[in-house]
């Protein structure tokens, strides 16, 4: 490629942080492997500026979404409609993408964006742009087969991955979990997917020492206890520092709550860590220096979590969540069958049990990880190999329409 590549990344992030974490990976390691890279995120999280961001990347912030507990969605605080706030949105990803004009877009997890709200933009590509790439980042599970395949069916997700995009990218393996037969992926997408592995954090935390250091743990087993964004972990931290009330374990407790934790649950849960053994933070975006200083790990069964703790090969406790999608608990026993992770179901979540579940994690050997976990570098050798083989259209062919159609007349042409 002759001009300097741009790839812009669409990031939904209605609920946690997993989305976003992803995404500044992969756009991290491209960052370092393709010189002169400029990168658009697209994203609704509300803490995106919170975190290290590569160079020579900029962000387009969307509107907010929230996801209820029953896994409805709803602007998360604009006085607007779902219908009135995913509207903006689409516009939104269209303009920055007539704008920024993309060599290649990587859509993290949703082919077709939260209600489809990606599809205007992915029809102008394939019409007006057809020489961009187009590539769908997939986790390693989505939900059980019944809902994805039931979900995949009544938003065309099928038909996006046969017709659409140019290349699925399953940031997983299939031996753990195969969403081809799991999920139905017809010939023509498999044709399309690149079993990349896990995405191992390129973070370089801090000294174990001196994280120790800082919390005052001295020569005490240090446990980490993280949910994530926090919107749904108050559960979670609650029986944890009711445990360290009633029985005051041996070991030091950090306690990360989460910048999507409600303020009033996580007021509670600072008044409960008054007079205890426990560190607690609302956030930080150093958590892998938290988590490699750590002995043992307690958390959800996220996606970024999980490749977190096994980046850094540590004893981990997994509760995975168990409404809306049952990607986590799916997740969870996969690692306990590995041999990679304890698992305490939310159902059997006690104090008594939760600090029996620790003891025997701080007394296991650490795990022997036997997954592969260089999914950043195959990510980021894909990703070139579609740019090196792409074919930029002639200034002035008809294929490219970009100077000639206004954002008005592509509004018109897409959204009547």
């Amino acid at each position: 490629m002759t001009t300097k590549p741009r790839i812009l990344l669409y990031s939904h992030d209605t609920y946690g942080l997993g989305h976003l974490r992803r995404s500044l990976s992969v756009a991290h390691q491209l960052a370092r492997d393709i010189p002169d890279l400029h990168q658009l995120l697209v994203t609704g999280s509300m803490v995106a500026g919170a975190f290290s961001l590569p160079p020579r990347l900029d962000m387009v912030k969307l509107p907010a979404l929230s996801k209820r507990s029953s896994g409805q969605y709803k602007a998360r605080s604009l006085p607007l409609t779902l219908r009135q706030t995913l509207r903006w949105r689409e516009q939104m990803i269209l303009q920055a993408t007539l704008n920024f004009r993309p060599h290649l877009v990587l859509v993290d997890k949703v082919a077709g964006g939260v209600h489809g709200e990606l599809l205007p933009t992915l029809r102008y590509l394939r019409t007006w742009s057809p020489e961009t790439r187009l590539v769908l980042g997939m986790r390693d599970i989505e939900d059980s087969p019944e809902v994805t395949r039931a979900e995949w069916h009544a938003n065309g997700t099928l038909q996006l991955l046969e017709q659409v995009y140019d290349a699925i990218l399953l940031y997983g393996e299939r031996r753990l979990f195969d969403p081809v037969t799991a999920y139905g992926m017809t010939p023509r997408a498999v044709q399309k997917l690149l079993e990349c592995g896990y995405l191992r954090r390129s973070s370089r935390p801090r000294p174990p020492d001196t994280v120790r250091r800082e919390l005052d743990v001295a020569e005490r087993p240090l446990v980490v206890v993280t949910v994530g964004g926090g919107g749904d972990g108050y559960p979670i931290l609650r029986t944890h520092l009711e445990m360290v009330a009633a029985h005051r374990p041996a070991f030091h407790s950090l306690v990360v709550t989460g910048p999507l934790m409600p303020r009033g649950k996580r007021m509670l849960l600072q008044r409960m860590a008054q007079g205890q053994d426990v560190t607690l933070l609302e956030f930080t975006p150093d958590l892998p220096s938290y988590i490699q200083a750590a002995d043992l790990v307690v958390s959800m069964a996220g996606y970024n979590t999980v490749c977190e703790l096994l980046s850094l090969g540590k004893r981990a406790l997994l509760i995975p969540r168990d409404r809306v999608r049952a990607e986590q608990r799916i997740r969870a026993h996969q690692m306990a069958h590995q041999g990679l992770a304890q698992v305490l179901l939310p159902n059997e979540l006690t104090p008594a049990r939760l600090l029996q579940a620790i003891q025997q994690g701080l007394a296991a050997p650490p795990p022997q990880i036997t997954l592969a976990l260089d999914g950043l570098e195959r990510v980021s050798q894909a990703i070139q190999e579609l740019l090196a083989g792409k074919e930029r259209p002639r200034p002035g062919s008809s294929r490219n329409p970009h100077g000639r159609l206004s954002f008005v007349a592509i509004h018109k042409e897409l959204f009547s």
